[in-house]
């Protein structure tokens, strides 16, 4: 059968690239023959290392098929567009990268386990052969068109390994073969120069370790692995929006908490309402109070089990609830103005009011006298939280102040450290569970920074300067990373780095302040209230500390244990 011009120009176009993109069809030793040295007394074998390689099937050799093969070209399309042939090579320069990064890391492994050839000197190779090949390859991606001038090259790929950074996948089909060749020739026979010595290390293996790895290997595939580590992708949006008619637009109230036992409690107007998460039921109502103009919720919260809700009022009353059986189970009149921010340990509710102080209730005994009573701000109290060990309390107030509380008081009552470098209203408080004694707070319009604290010494450990008013902030459980949400003027949530505090996401989908905000039992989700009455669903963190990670088939350590 007859074939046109197209199609044969289409047939040798492919072909000249197959052909250059093909290394081997097997496993391939190529070596320098050098004979042993003989001796009277002993016997000195080859000492030039073998030079090992592994070889593949191209990409491209995979789609062209004999020529014998008539009924093969009729499947060609009379007259292909430009697209198909360019989106065809650039799948074939795509998958011939991913072999040739990991044909060099494994070309590495075999000559530092097999041969113990130190990782400097075979890096010397790499360069040596890719700077003999520039002069008389290129490759050329443009106008939707690659152009090759003496065969197909890979795009670099910088991988780090060791103290030194090569660029693998030089032309292809030319390396192994004229390596010995090009380092010969470019010696000068009339110069001398010392070689090259690296220490090796002293032992062979990881002690104690079930791997035939030696350490040098070990440290190698963990710095490669750190290469193709991949940053985590999170949503910038919201996941799921649900609406809170009533929501209040106050920067010193608490009006959302998430349980352990994924119950989310909201405080609307006069009422408390209860969605379970995990069961996605209708909204249920626990208590609906008296609205005369003071008996509005102003703050929520979950005990540490989850079985017993704290709801604060405005006229300072304290209503305990049972959830499971759904009865009021005390009420405390601790405060004479409403409690804003509320906190559990244990059986101890702590709870900060406007009328400038902290008492802490145990609700094991009548709920007449409270067992302890914090007096150190000047205005109203509008954020506390325990610290993880639960034997501190921070405290921050609308008078900038913010102060450490020690617990159990065996002194008096006077804070044990205060700091005052915020100028405006501290509500965001958070302990960081990953460094003790580390303290992270956020200030209001006129302040803008978060400001990290060491408790235990008392210093300040860095200042960050966010640009907009800080109404909370979380850390993660099983990270460094710190997450904030945001009033005046930007309305967003940010996620944070620790310590280098480089943001690593910005969230945005409230149209006003993002005043409130509460965890997942899992650790992973994030629910945010704003003043434009919605709730919305994030998922923020992750429970793996580096992210989501790119399995490679060279990582040896995984599947030798």
């Amino acid at each position: 059968m007859e074939r046109s011009t197209e199609h044969v120009d289409l047939e040798n176009f492919i072909r000249s690239h197959s052909e250059s993109c093909a290394v081997a069809d097997a496993l391939k030793i190529s070596t320098t023959v050098t004979s042993a040295i003989n001796s009277p007394d002993r016997y000195i074998p080859q000492r030039q290392p073998r030079r090992w390689r592994i070889a593949y099937t191209p990409y491209a050799s995979r789609h062209i098929q004999d020529k014998s093969s008539t009924s093969d070209y009729e499947n060609i399309p009379s007259s292909p567009p430009p697209s198909q042939i360019t989106s065809f090579l650039n799948e074939c320069s795509n998958d011939y990268e991913d072999r040739q990064a990991n044909k060099a890391l494994f070309q590495r492994l075999l000559d530092n386990e097999i041969m113990g050839r130190d990782m400097p000197d075979a890096m010397e190779d790499v360069h040596d052969q890719e700077n003999s090949n520039r002069s008389t390859m290129s490759r050329t991606r443009s106008s939707g068109r690659l152009e090759a001038t003496g065969g197909l090259t890979s795009a670099s790929l910088d991988v780090s390994l060791g103290n030194s950074s090569f660029k693998s996948c030089s032309t292809i089909g030319t390396y192994y073969s004229t390596t010995s060749t090009t380092r010969s020739n470019q010696r000068n026979v009339f110069t001398y120069s010392a070689k090259k010595t690296f220490p090796r290390s002293s032992s062979s293996s990881v002690p104690l370790s079930l791997s035939p790895l030696s350490e040098k290997t070990h440290n190698m595939l963990g710095r490669f692995r750190n290469v193709l580590k991949e940053e985590r992708k999170i949503a910038n949006h919201p996941y799921r929006i649900l609406d809170a008619p009533g929501l209040a637009d106050d920067f010193y109230l608490s009006l959302i908490d998430w349980s352990k036992s994924n119950v989310i409690a909201v405080g609307l107007g006069p009422s408390v309402y209860l969605w379970s998460a995990s069961q996605d039921l209708p909204r249920t109502r626990l208590c609906s109070l008296e609205d005369n103009g003071t008996q509005l919720v102003s703050s929520v919260s979950w005990s540490d089990n989850g079985a017993r809700i704290a709801v604060g009022t405005g006229d300072g009353a304290l209503h305990v609830w049972d959830t499971v059986t759904q009865k009021q189970v005390t009420i405390l009149q601790h405060h004479k103005q409403r409690v804003g921010s509320l906190a559990w340990n244990g059986n101890v509710l702590a709870s900060a009011s406007r009328d400038h102080t902290i008492v802490l209730a145990d609700l094991r005994i009548p709920p007449t006298y409270p067992i302890q009573t914090y007096r150190g701000h000047r205005q109203e109290v509008c954020g506390l939280k325990w610290s993880p060990d639960y034997t501190a309390l921070a405290s921050g107030g609308n008078d900038n102040r913010v102060n450490v509380w020690s617990y159990p008081a065996s002194g008096p009552t006077t804070p044990m450290q205060s700091y005052l470098d915020h100028t405006a209203a501290v509500k965001a408080i958070a302990w960081s569970p990953h460094q003790h004694g580390l303290l992270a707070t956020g200030g209001g319009t006129n302040d803008r920074y978060i400001r990290f604290w060491n408790t235990l010494t008392g210093q300040t450990v860095k200042a960050v300067n966010t640009g907009s008013q800080i109404c909370n902030m979380v850390w993660s459980r099983f990270a460094p990373e710190l997450l904030t949400t945001h009033g005046y003027t930007q309305h967003k949530l940010v996620l944070w780095k620790y310590p280098s505090m480089v943001p690593m996401a910005k969230m945005t989908g409230h149209d006003m302040r993002v005043l409130f905000c509460s965890t997942a039992p899992d650790g992973e989700t994030v629910v945010t209230g704003a003043g434009d009455e919605s709730l919305r669903f994030w998922h923020v963190f992750a429970q793996s500390r580096t992210g989501m990670q790119r399995r490679s088939s060279l990582d040896l350590l995984t599947a030798i244990r």
